[in-house]
């Protein structure tokens, strides 16, 4: 998505824009997801942005220093709590460079954000059974993909695993100081995403 000759803050920001965007999409290709009832959808859209965008991230925004983007941002100047936005920002850099040590095809980042999109952990899923099923296929898929593609690497799987549970230590208000809230202010990017999920939703109809 980005060359090193265009590693600057406003091109990283724009991209990070389209990515969002691209997870949408891409969210939106897929018929089990879609074949789910409204409150189901947004509420798993709701829940999982943040992991389907570090996954994005790490795999199509190739920065590991977020230093550049601290400093254009504006963070520093909005909040009293510097050395603690400094310390989130630097979990975020550790969590991507986690990531990418794996060098994960497009086949494993697929099934990492199918899994990270289909989680079962909330009561007011309207059909968790059916959610906790296509969690259990997606899962089962990536085993037998790694067992095939690394035969050599026995504990891959478990270890993707392992990964995605640290996505959630990023919260969403560092990805939006560090990457939106010089163009979109105070609104959440959950609401802009749900509301770009509603109105493409729509307008398929």
């Amino acid at each position: 998505m980005l060359t090193s000759s265009l590693l600057n803050p406003a091109v990283i920001c724009e991209s990070a824009a389209r990515l969002l965007f691209m997870n949408v999409q891409w969210i939106k290709s897929i018929g089990h997801f879609t074949s789910l009832p409204l409150q189901d959808q947004l509420l798993l859209l709701e829940e999982s942005w943040r992991e389907l965008f570090i996954l994005g991230a790490a795999q199509f925004l190739p920065i590991s220093d977020l230093m550049p983007l601290v400093y254009s941002c504006g963070a520093l100047d909005r909040t009293s709590a510097k050395s603690s936005f400094l310390q989130k920002t630097q979990q975020f850099e550790e969590v991507l460079r986690n990531v990418r040590q794996f060098q994960l095809d497009n086949q494993e980042y697929t099934c990492l954000r199918a899994i990270s999109l289909f989680r079962t952990s909330f009561e007011t899923l309207t059909d968790p059974d059916r959610v906790a099923s296509i969690q259990d296929d997606t899962q089962l898929a990536l085993n037998k993909y790694i067992s095939t593609v690394h035969p050599t690497q026995p504990l891959r799987f478990g270890k993707l695993l392992l990964l995605l549970p640290t996505l959630k230590t990023v919260s969403g208000e560092t990805i939006e100081d560090l990457f939106f809230r010089k163009t979109i202010a105070n609104i959440p990017i959950v609401r802009i995403i749900c509301d770009m999920y509603k109105s493409q939703q729509t307008s398929s109809l």
